[in-house]
């Protein structure tokens, strides 16, 4: 049906074929080529009484010169000469042709925008790798942060020796975060510049270094290793969701689709609610540590300020990547598909009328169509900040009175339960995002193309408060400085009931009946619908409760190798692009796919990487200089995880060293006391130099 899109545009003769009237004119003096021939889709439908159903879209190739009225006019004309179809098919009249789309305003100004940015972030790594060879103060800089190790500084001062310096631990804990070093009564100061503070935030070099930079010590390194696993998860969802389109055996995937293993695509929406478990998890973690920090404890600053931190840290990114699918992404890639999706209504010409919804994190209510949805995959990020929304006055119940802010969880949760599963019952709506369980409407008021459950963050909301309820549990150990003792019977029970509650939510449903709405009847739709995410959410948080209290082993030590650690910090903005490459690759084929597991894989692991590299991009040219221009004032440039939604927090080591209390207000941890001795050792070096 789609004919051969190349071979068609690859028609082209002599220039002076363009003019009618130079027809015989010596066309072998000319060497200019021009196409000849173009492609267009013409889109037949089916007249049935007072209703019409559209036909696949038929491919034609012919002169240039004809334009879509004319291909219209020409296959109404095939059409009648067939006495059948004489009456009840006929054009649709949205014939659509292979041809450049009009320059946008918005699209110069989105590149202007980018390429500024790229033009800075170069410019301020040629003069970082400058300053970091001849000007010192770059040194000194590295070393207020911490960020100076034993051996570069040996390495850039030679005759100094470490083993000169004192090394009592109430010497180390004394130094100051201001490169001051006290010799005989006087103390020098070196004041670092502004320009290499600012000329750091935008460096790609240093911002390379931010993303490899090891986990700061205490971090739950184990949950880089679940974020990555779980986005994996989606993208693989995601090929064969928006793949079943381009798959010529669409029905054979159907059927696949009903098997064993392959519940585990099909449920490939429990990786999202893992981001939320995550993203209630960190966030309660992070407020609840910032509140105990806090110079008053019952001071509402941390919390009202987390709201600013929280629209920072997600809004920039989230804007460029926007205003890259509005106005870039239409004049990417060409073929048959992207015509049939113009044809159709371009899903990015949907963000021109509701792109303010996505910045106000409202898009999964707004608009109530989901087809016209801006960027439809994010919706993630409006129901997260939703709940996250609610987060801080839960927060506040929890510190004022622990009892009533638990009940209070409790309360939430069970509201989200009855929710999901009473929209079930109601609408007997669909459990899957593929629809293989058809709808049983229950209620007539069910709209067809609207999403109760699947978007709302009363579904996410089940993970999120499991999430928070786990920080609570943290956040209590921790400060109560207690450590559960290790009971193997507590290893053997906790990790049963986690298979068995991830088994249920991820292969129910192939046991619940996938074949037609008949086997899967409303009551066993309810009891799935009620049951699933909360199992998963507890299967999950026990890994995450084993992982910090060694009843993990294996799986701890799998989830905290380093590889995960860049590939997380990377996770935010692979989310953002990854459905524009897995849009962009599909739109660029020249005919349908056959689907099969080799084939699906294939297309997964070429766009793992083919994302992870365009997010290394963002990473470094948008995300992070943005996120360090807010903390350029702050001690410690490798604080890449504060304030994220993807973050880890932080906890207390198992085993604390035994350190001599240190004097004034400075925490006496490894990094205060190594960046002390890296100020003492620089200082002390400009000092002799002078």
């Amino acid at each position: 049906m789609l004919g051969a899109y190349d071979l068609c545009l690859e028609i082209k003769g002599n220039s002076s074929y363009k003019d009618p009237d130079n027809w015989y004119e010596d066309p072998e003096n000319s060497t200019e080529l021009v196409q000849l021939a173009n492609y267009c889709l013409v889109r037949l439908e089916l007249v049935v009484g007072n209703n019409t159903s559209p036909l696949p879209p038929l491919a034609t190739c012919l002169p240039k010169s004809c334009s879509p009225a004319d291909v219209d006019k020409l296959m109404l004309a095939i059409v009648h000469s067939i006495n059948y179809a004489k009456d009840k098919v006929r054009p649709a009249g949205n014939t659509a042709c292979d041809e450049p789309i009009p320059p946008q305003k918005g699209t110069t100004a989105t590149l202007i925008l980018l390429g500024g940015l790229a033009v800075i972030c170069l410019f301020a790594t040629a003069v970082h790798l400058l300053a970091r060879t001849f000007d010192h103060r770059y040194w000194l800089w590295h070393a207020q942060s911490g960020l100076v190790v034993r051996q570069e500084i040996t390495q850039i001062q030679p005759k100094l020796s470490v083993e000169t310096l004192p090394q009592t631990e109430r010497q180390l804990s004394e130094a100051s975060d201001r490169c001051e070093l006290p010799t005989g009564g006087e103390s020098v100061k070196v004041k670092v510049p502004g320009y290499i503070k600012l000329v750091l935030c935008f460096s790609i070099v240093e911002n390379t270094n931010r993303l490899l930079a090891p986990s700061a010590p205490g971090q739950m390194d184990y949950l880089n290793g679940i974020r990555v696993l779980s986005m994996w998860w989606v993208m693989l969802g995601h090929v064969h969701h928006l793949g079943a389109t381009f798959f010529g055996n669409r029905g054979e995937l159907v059927e696949l689709m009903k098997g064993f293993p392959q519940q585990l695509i099909l449920n490939a929406n429990l990786g999202v609610d893992t981001f939320f478990l995550l993203s209630g998890l960190v966030m309660t973690y992070s407020l609840l540590r910032k509140v105990e920090h806090s110079r008053y404890k019952r001071c509402a600053a941390p919390l009202l300020l987390s709201y600013v931190r929280r629209l920072y840290r997600l809004t920039p990114l989230y804007g460029a990547i926007l205003l890259v699918y509005m106005y870039v992404v239409p004049y990417l890639g060409g073929g048959p598909f992207t015509i049939l999706i113009r044809q159709e209504g371009s899903p990015t010409e949907s963000c021109k009328n509701y792109w303010w919804t996505n910045l106000l994190y409202v898009s999964n209510f707004l608009p109530e169509q989901k087809d016209k949805m801006c960027m439809n995959w994010t919706w993630f990020l409006s129901a997260d900040m939703q709940l996250f929304m609610l987060t801080p006055p839960v927060i506040a119940v929890l510190i004022k009175c622990p009892k009533l802010g638990m009940g209070l969880l409790g309360a939430l949760l069970t509201a989200c339960i009855v929710a999901v599963s009473g929209l079930v019952t109601i609408y007997g709506l669909p459990l899957t995002v593929m629809d293989l369980q058809a709808s049983l409407p229950t209620s007539e008021a069910l709209k067809f193309d609207y999403d109760y459950n699947y978007d709302k963050p009363w579904l996410g909301g089940i993970n999120y408060i499991v999430g928070m309820a786990l920080a609570v549990l943290l956040a209590k150990r921790r400060s109560n400085s207690s450590k559960i003792r290790w009971n193997i019977g507590i290893f053997v029970f906790g990790w049963a009931i986690s298979f068995v509650l991830a088994y249920f939510a991820i292969f129910g449903l192939y046991y619940g009946g996938l074949d037609t709405p008949v086997q899967m009847t409303l009551s066993r739709r309810w009891v799935y619908a009620a049951l699933a995410r909360p199992a998963w959410a507890v299967a999950i948080g026990w890994v995450i409760f084993a992982c910090q209290f060694d009843y993990g082993f294996a799986v701890k030590s799998f989830l905290s190798q380093r590889i995960w650690t860049p590939l997380s910090r990377l996770t935010y903005a692979a989310f953002l692009i990854h459905f524009i490459i897995l849009q962009s690759y599909f739109t660029s084929l020249r005919a349908m796919l056959n689907y099969s597991t080799y084939e699906a894989l294939s297309i997964f692991f070429s766009q793992v990487v083919a994302v992870y590299a365009v997010a290394y991009l963002a990473f470094v040219v948008i995300e992070m200089p943005l996120r360090q221009l807010g903390r350029i004032n702050s001690q410690s440039t490798y604080e890449t995880n504060e304030d994220d939604d993807v973050t880890t927090p932080t906890t207390t080591p198992t085993t604390t060293p035994t350190t001599t209390p240190n004097k004034g207000n400075t925490p006496n941890t490894p990094g205060n006391r190594s960046r002390g001795l890296a100020d003492r050792l620089f200082n002390r070096a400009k000092k002799g130099e002078n």
